[in-house]
């Protein structure tokens, strides 16, 4: 019982109190400073999960236990603030919620490492994974000088296509958002606006971050990021083209437009690259199903799960 109330317990209350923490910010109109607070707990939590990653002996599992715990704190705080900035994107929430848990569960495995003094070859995967991905997306994020390069060459590159199929958009200029310090560049003559989650940079980092922590042949790893990174570019943009096309031609919401059509378009082009590197890197396969079989290690929290269906 003690292991699932620090576990989920922790989760838990941080998601509460990053409710309450956001409510205060947003009714005074100052949520940058929660972007502001919450950096350096993201930062420590992803530098903790590089140094467990790289580190060789037995106290690695302390350290990505905290890393783990730490980066799930972060995510914590964030799950209103991505409903909102995505224009009440339900699914964002839903799944940061999720991904405290999940985040916090990891956490849980490595302190089991600890104590049974064992190695697990997914669980140092996906901490790697993470730290690459994560480094790689939140620093350009982070840095808007970054941030604003990449949107302005996705927003020109979409005016591109767009005009070449005889419309007149034009791109504006970069700007920062005061209340959330979003990065944006408005398409002129249409309404919606790029923002740096319309780059695809996150699905792209997630790919980068696999291809460089997995033990597998090289030149498949470097095949494979040739197969997807660019083909995910380019897919995002003609997403993007099709979401300013959606809204003001055929005059489809915009929320359904983005978050539905668009997410739907992603998730199914997402699934079909997986299969094909899942197809070229074996143990990309292997090691997630393998996290997959992380209850069979009937830990503490497991056990009383087993337990309480007894009952």
């Amino acid at each position: 019982m003690k292991h699932a109330f620090f576990f989920f317990g922790i989760p838990t209350i941080a998601i509460i109190g990053g409710h309450f923490l956001f409510m205060k910010l947003f009714m005074d109109g100052n949520l940058a400073y929660l972007n502001l607070t919450t950096t350096p707990i993201l930062f420590l939590g992803l530098i903790l999960l590089g140094i467990g990653y790289f580190y060789r002996k037995e106290r690695k599992h302390i350290i990505l236990f905290l890393g783990w715990l730490i980066f799930a704190i972060y995510w914590a705080t964030q799950p209103e603030f991505l409903y909102y900035k995505g224009e009440k994107d339900t699914v964002n929430a839903i799944f940061c919620i999720v991904g405290v848990y999940f985040l916090s569960y990891m956490s849980y495995h490595e302190y089991l490492c600890y104590k049974r003094n064992e190695e697990i070859e997914s669980l140092n995967f996906l901490a790697g994974a993470s730290f690459f991905a994560g480094m790689l997306y939140f620093v350009v994020q982070k840095i808007y000088f970054l941030a604003g390069f990449l949107v302005k060459i996705v927003a020109q590159q979409t005016v591109w296509i767009l005009n070449i199929f005889g419309y007149s958009f034009s791109v504006g200029v970069i700007n920062v958002d005061p209340h959330t310090l979003e990065v944006s560049v408005q398409i002129i003559g249409a309404t919606p606006s790029i923002i740096l989650a319309c780059t695809g940079l996150q699905s792209m980092a997630v790919f980068i971050g696999v291809f460089i922590a997995l033990n597998a042949d090289k030149r498949k790893r470097i095949k494979a990021f040739f197969i997807t990174v660019p083909t995910i570019y380019i897919l995002n943009l003609i997403r993007n083209v099709g979401v300013v096309y959606g809204v003001e031609q055929l005059g489809i919401d915009f929320g359904i437009m983005h978050n539905v059509i668009g997410k739907i378009g992603s998730l199914i082009a997402l699934i079909i690259l997986a299969f094909i590197v899942f197809d070229l890197l074996p143990e990309l396969y292997d090691n997630i199903m393998d996290l997959f079989d992380l209850p069979k290690r009937n830990g503490p929290i497991e056990r009383m799960f087993k337990m309480m269906k007894k009952r």
